[in-house]
């Protein structure tokens, strides 16, 4: 089936997907970014202070995300929904209604959990476990909500923060969220598991709940799952001391977002169509090809061109990432289960991101070159796709 056929066969399920995900861009980090200094000026917040807050709240977010994940396995999307939706909304009015820090900082919570957590988690879910033939299409179309929201959202915040304050911004932005949601939730999928499969205990739930952090195959998969969060927040935490080593300017950076955002929306078209074609598990061994492809370059050449390269080719493996996982997690596990491998999933790559920085800092601040923790990522990108391949080799036996 080509794209065409996609949307034509699954139009409900993929405009749900879609709009979930794009809903998460609430929640993102580049968007919370624009309002940072407003809402460290309201609170009196220092960048220091802000930042500490903001991380935490974002490991909190991982924690709790491992544990409200896995409900969308035997709770209908439609209802899940609008959890999420009241979440959200919930997050925005503490936010911009409390006069006190001790409010606002649950709401701040909010929005980033149900943004980047679980309206991401839902969208993809829903689209993985009620699309079987052509899911790999299926799923790179709705999660191209990310970059579409990305390259749009930015422009529309600094254009409205021009004319109004960021609470009648976000005020704004809750009101959009509720009018497409309403009608949305009324005719959401209600997806659900197959009677066979469901707990007397907890209807919908599967009878046999993997338990992916006791099964070894998940621990072999995971630092392969885990490289382009970690390369990817190191770098760009620390773009400054990388454009300084490699004598380029920031402005080059930018050009390398948006040569990602490109990547990224090429790679997520890509990967969709080969997963469908190819399978999964081969995917799985070739998709972090163009990421260490990128490290060597950017190693070698140790200018500009070095880092415009590294962000066109990460963009590329961020945006197969979901597609490839995704199914490949299904190949392996059934789609019954899928919640909750993905919230274990999704809870590791918070992990990871919010560790990768320490990391970084530390070789950084002990006089390590930059392009020496460059190559330290490409061993261990390897070292991961190394661990993978038995898990991988497994999944090629199984039926997709």
């Amino acid at each position: 089936m080509n794209y065409r056929d996609v949307i034509r066969q699954y139009p409900a399920v993929l405009a749900f997907g879609f709009i979930a995900i794009f809903s998460g861009n609430l929640g993102q980090t580049f968007l919370v970014g624009y309002l940072q200094p407003a809402i460290s000026a309201a609170f009196s917040l220092s960048s220091a202070t802000f930042g500490i807050l903001y991380s935490s709240l974002t490991l909190a977010s991982g924690f709790l995300i491992f544990f409200i994940g896995p409900m969308l396995d035997w709770i209908p999307p439609r209802r899940f929904g609008l959890f999420v939706v009241l979440g959200m909304s919930l997050g925005i009015l503490l936010l911009t209604l409390s006069p006190w820090l001790w409010l606002a900082i649950p709401g701040l919570g909010l929005i980033r959990f149900c943004g980047q957590g679980l309206f991401t988690h839902l969208g993809t879910t829903t689209v993985a476990k009620q699309v079987s033939e052509a899911r790999g299409s299926a799923l790179a179309l709705v999660t191209l909500a990310m970059p579409i929201g990305e390259a749009v959202l930015p422009s529309i915040t600094t254009a409205a923060l021009q004319v109004v304050e960021w609470r009648q911004y976000l005020w704004a932005l809750l009101g959009v969220l509720i009018i497409v949601w309403l009608p949305l939730l009324l005719r959401a999928p209600d997806g659900g598991t197959p009677p066979a499969a469901r707990s007397p205990e907890r209807p919908g739930a599967s009878a046999n709940p993997v338990q992916p952090l006791k099964d070894g195959r998940f621990w072999r998969l995971s630092l392969m799952m885990m490289s382009i969060a970690i390369v990817n927040t190191g770098i760009f935490v620390f773009q400054a001391d990388l454009t300084a080593e490699f004598a380029t300017t920031p402005a080059v950076f930018a050009l390398g977002f948006a040569l990602a955002a490109s990547g990224r929306v090429i790679g997520s078209l890509v990967a969709g169509r080969l997963v469908d074609r190819l399978g999964a598990s081969l995917m799985g061994r070739l998709y972090l090809l163009p990421l260490v492809a990128g490290l060597v370059v950017a190693i070698v050449l140790e200018n500009g061109y070095g880092i415009l390269a590294y962000m066109l080719l990460s963009g590329l493996v961020t945006g197969m990432q979901e597609p490839i996982v995704t199914s490949l997690l299904i190949q392996l596990w059934g789609s019954d289960n899928l919640a909750r491998l993905r919230s274990v999933f999704t809870a590791g790559m918070v992990f990871s991101s919010g560790l990768a920085p320490a990391f970084f800092g530390v070789l950084l601040d002990a006089g390590v070159a930059f392009v020496t923790i460059l190559a330290l990522m490409a061993a261990m990108v390897a070292a991961g796709w190394l661990l993978a391949l038995k898990p991988l080799q497994e999944a090629a036996r199984r039926p997709a």
